[in-house]
């Protein structure tokens, strides 16, 4: 961990005079780090857990630095002490709070850990404000980090989408193989998601050493399983619902690459400032395909 945070520090460029809003505070490390270099009014802090941040406040005074922690919702920033010229968020987060982009001064950097509900996957983003609220810039490198609490997926809300398996569903066969899905730090896996809008993903090891991978429309009850052999040449495909979901696992990957498999930091992210995001590859203008919009 403390790679990434001095990579995250790093990213974040802090200056003298500048102000900083994190969100999460945790231990209270990187809020100490930022104090000592930028002073200890120059800080806020917003942690969820009231014994969390009040364990905070007592290391941080045991050090001698003493920024200000909120006990708070993070994802309602703290307007009390915007603007700020940076915004660090500590938890992986799938929305960026439009709060943060109202708080911070127009220039400013966000700097967080996002991702879509398609993988546990997050990526480092730097998002510089632009003047009429929106903030866009590219994802820096591969991470993962504890998620915000309001925005962690619940697996449960899937309980009514395989009533029985495999039921009625369309049955094809694919040459996609499992490796090709990407593992736990691989960039297929991340663009996958950034293609799928509102689709979560995850792969269940079944006997005989084959494995399952499931696919869950987040908006209807879609759904895709595609079942893979050691010992086959294809796996097995079973599609329910209007949205085509393996359908779009195929168009995503083919897709990326054509674009001759770039790494993560090839791309970036705009978002708008009602939270609204935009993914595209090398430059703000060349827009991803959204394979869920048909």
């Amino acid at each position: 961990m403390p790679s990434v945070v001095t990579a995250m520090l790093g990213a974040l460029d802090v200056r003298e005079g500048m102000r900083v809003l994190e969100v999460g505070t945790g231990t209270g490390w990187n809020a100490g780090l930022m104090a000592h270099r930028l002073g200890p009014d120059r800080v806020v802090s917003v942690e969820i857990d009231a014994a969390v941040a009040a364990q905070a406040r007592a290391a941080l005074a045991r050090a001698g630095l003493e920024p200000e922690v909120v006990h708070g919702d993070g994802y309602e920033g703290w307007a009390a002490g915007a603007p700020y010229d940076r915004v660090i968020v500590t938890a992986g987060v799938r929305e960026v709070s439009p709060h943060w982009l109202a708080q911070a001064r127009p220039g400013g950097v966000l700097l967080a850990p996002w991702g879509s509900h398609y993988s546990d996957q997050d990526a480092l983003v730097r998002l510089t404000r632009a003047p009429d609220g929106s903030a866009s810039g590219p994802f820096l490198r591969m991470v993962e980090f504890m998620k915000l609490r309001a925005q962690r997926l619940d697996w449960d809300r899937f309980g009514g989408h395989v009533t029985s398996f495999p039921g009625d569903a369309r049955v094809s066969s694919t040459t996609v193989v499992l490796p090709d899905l990407g593992g736990r730090y691989d960039a297929a896996r991340f663009v996958a998601g950034l293609c799928m809008r509102d689709c979560a993903h995850v792969v269940n090891e079944t006997e005989r050493g084959g494995a399952r991978a499931w696919f869950f429309d987040l908006r209807s009850r879609s759904w895709a399983a595609a079942e893979f052999h050691p010992d086959a040449p294809e796996a097995t495909v079973y599609q329910r619902g209007a949205r085509r979901l393996w359908a779009e696992v195929e168009n995503a990957l083919t897709w990326w690459a054509d674009q001759g498999r770039p790494g993560v930091e090839r791309f970036g992210l705009t978002v708008a400032p009602d939270g609204g995001t935009t993914p595209w590859l090398g430059e703000p203008g060349n827009v991803l395909p959204d394979y869920a919009a048909g």
